[in-house]
């Protein structure tokens, strides 16, 4: 009986160092954006109502527009269309 106790306490001990614990953060807690790929199109300016910048994490920098629809469109920050949008969403 002591060799059993002795046998499931290594197995025990063996699980517990090859299995990591789970990450304490919490599910869903990464909500990092990132964009592949820019839209080729100009938005209408009427529809877009806020913005952000995507993370310095991503592989390549984007201006997010959020539209009044709530869509998100990627645009190329670059661009003399997506500064100009930028710069009025600043200012209001």
């Amino acid at each position: 009986m002591k060799v059993c106790a002795a046998f499931v306490s290594i197995i025990i001990l063996l699980a517990a160092a090859l299995f990591p614990q789970a990450s304490p953060a919490p599910i869903g807690a990464d909500t990092t954006v990132c964009c592949f790929s820019y839209t080729s199109r100009k938005l209408p300016q009427s529809h877009v109502k806020d913005y952000f910048y995507t993370s310095s994490k991503c592989s390549q920098p984007a201006v997010v527009f959020i539209t009044r629809k709530d869509r998100e469109v990627c645009a190329n920050p670059d661009a003399r269309w997506v500064k100009e949008y930028v710069n009025a969403l600043e200012l209001q």
